[in-house]
């Protein structure tokens, strides 16, 4: 599900925030582009992927890729507490239900477990910008992806996550800053993340640690 196939910034925080030796299921993991760096990290990885032609080239890279849509399967072919890290990266705002499918896989989850996300702003100040001239302009890929289905702002974000029963331990982002800015741009988006935020990318425990 995730349209794009090249290695991004928020691809790179995520694997980071995995670390190695890991058994990791990758929800939508299209064509495993972080599956790859995942299993050069030791990891034992099973993909999900809705789309036949990405699954096959996730498959290189994938211990096993379930084919099918995620909010439509009912069950896993692995026992309950079996993954030590669940990704759903970018790939919430492309479903219809997404609190519910975070819900559905809980159980898959150890209980020291911990899930990752990547989820884009549509806060951001471009999007803020482009609104008080009227413009609203879906897009084939971006925060105005024409597949999305749901748009989060930092809060948004935040609250799908502890709806979920998931404790978040931490928040990163990615920026469009930089562009403009250089390196200054990192660090003007951490003085407002709601607002210069990009991706958010959010590391949540089952559990309180």
């Amino acid at each position: 599900m995730r349209k794009y196939s090249q290695f991004t910034l928020s691809h790179r925080k995520m694997i980071q925030l995995v670390g190695k030796n890991k058994k990791v299921l990758d929800v939508g993991c299209a064509t495993g582009q972080i599956d790859k760096r995942l299993t050069q990290n030791d990891c034992e990885v099973v993909g999900i992927e809705k789309d036949r032609q990405a699954a096959k080239l996730a498959r290189k890279y994938c211990k096993k890729v379930i084919v099918g849509d995620i909010e439509i399967l009912t069950k896993l072919p692995f026992p309950k507490k079996y993954f030590d890290i669940i990704i759903f990266g970018d790939i919430l705002e492309h479903l219809r239900q997404p609190l519910d499918v975070i819900i559905k896989l809980k159980k898959y989850l150890k209980n020291a477990g911990y899930i990752v996300c990547s989820i884009p702003n549509v806060a951001n100040w471009v999007i803020r910008l482009k609104l008080l001239f009227g413009r609203w302009e879906y897009k084939e890929m971006g925060l105005l992806d024409k597949t999305h289905l749901r748009f989060f702002t930092f809060k948004t974000a935040k609250s799908l996550i502890e709806k979920a029963g998931f404790v978040i331990e931490k928040i990163d982002m990615t920026t469009n800053l930089s562009r403009f800015f250089g390196k200054a741009g990192k660090i003007i988006t951490k003085t407002n993340p709601p607002l210069f935020g990009y991706q958010f990318i959010i590391k949540a425990s089952k559990y309180k640690i």
